[in-house]
């Protein structure tokens, strides 16, 4: 190695360790549910029928707070806080288990891939490939905390009826957001779902400290492959 190949590459590496400084954040994430009483009345007079459980999902969800950290290249999102219900009495607590539930999901922006951590369903951690996300830029804009940011569709999604929406910020060049969703020119501050809606409440930059970020461990699998083993596990399940 010549001495101009040393010396690009010390640059290069000082470099990526200035960005990684300087383009660091956490960021904390109400979520909500995404549809009111007013929306399932209006879809009850479609239907012309009583949604018993939509109503039921209406009067017992609580909220949750999702965290994203992040530096240049990597990011790890999590629900760190949801307000209990019980689970035994009312079911399944719906918010809570749209933002992730007990999930991690890791993303690495210089392979471009996400995956979520599963541990619970199998014996063994597995950390399962998250589908590629398609997404339409638009121009339509919104100031969310101060931030001007843009409207981007998740094309890819496979609800036809309402697809997955994300506000970003290109004033934050870091391409992440909650869960599963990166890739826009910015840092997703607001994310709309079918179900539930996360919007930044507390957003923090340019840390001084240097993120340490807690070892996720797994083994990856893509999600097909992960959907296999499930159904094997559990064949009597999946056979009535």
């Amino acid at each position: 190695m010549n001495y101009k190949t040393l010396k690009t590459i010390i640059i290069l590496l000082l470099s990526l360790n200035v960005y990684s400084q300087n383009n660091s954040g956490i960021v904390k994430y109400e979520v909500t549910l995404n549809f009111t009483l007013e929306d399932i009345v209006a879809e009850e007079q479609k239907q012309k029928k009583e949604l018993k459980t939509m109503r039921k999902i209406i009067s017992e969800s609580k909220k949750s707070e999702v965290v994203l950290k992040f530096e240049a290249t990597q990011a790890i999102s999590s629900v760190s806080k949801r307000i209990k219900v019980n689970e035994e009495k009312n079911g399944t607590d719906f918010v809570y288990s749209r933002a992730g539930r007990d999930k991690k999901f890791v993303t690495n922006i210089i392979v471009k891939s996400n995956h979520m951590q599963e541990c619970k369903v199998l014996e063994k951690c597995y950390l399962i490939q998250q589908p590629k996300l398609d997404w339409k830029l638009t121009q339509e804009t919104k100031i969310i905390g101060g931030y001007l940011c843009y409207k981007a569709i998740n094309i890819s999604s496979n609800n036809k009826k309402k697809k997955s929406i994300a506000w970003y910020t290109p004033n934050v060049p870091a391409s992440f957001g909650p869960k599963q969703y990166f890739g826009l020119p910015g840092l997703i501050l607001e994310l709309e779902e079918a179900a539930v809606i996360f919007k930044a409440k507390e957003i923090t930059l340019n840390l001084k400290n240097k993120i340490v970020f807690e070892i996720i461990d797994g083994i990856k699998i893509t999600k097909e492959a992960y959907n296999k083993k499930v159904k094997a596990a559990y064949s009597g399940f999946y056979k009535n």
